[in-house]
């Protein structure tokens, strides 16, 4: 499986949250939020996908180059 980095936005408080959450079921907070992110797309733990701006979504910067905002994802993850 290949992995392509992410970035999370949480407050302080959802931060807690998630590491509260992640205890309660015996994961990492990485492993919780990988998790919620594979979750089905109707999925209330699921993260909303929001589009990457600098490449449009397309994961690639003139067609060639691999995005490194979203590291050829073509989306980023903002909120919970």
């Amino acid at each position: 499986m290949d992995k392509s980095q992410i970035t999370l936005r949480v407050t302080t408080g959802e931060k807690q949250m998630l590491q509260r959450r992640a205890k309660k079921y015996g994961l990492t907070m990485n492993g919780l939020v990988r998790f919620w992110i594979n979750s089905e797309p109707n999925s209330p733990r699921a993260f909303r996908k929001i589009s990457c701006d600098a490449c449009k979504g397309t994961g690639k910067t003139d067609g060639v180059y691999i995005c490194k905002k979203c590291h050829e994802a073509g989306f980023v993850y903002y909120e919970i």
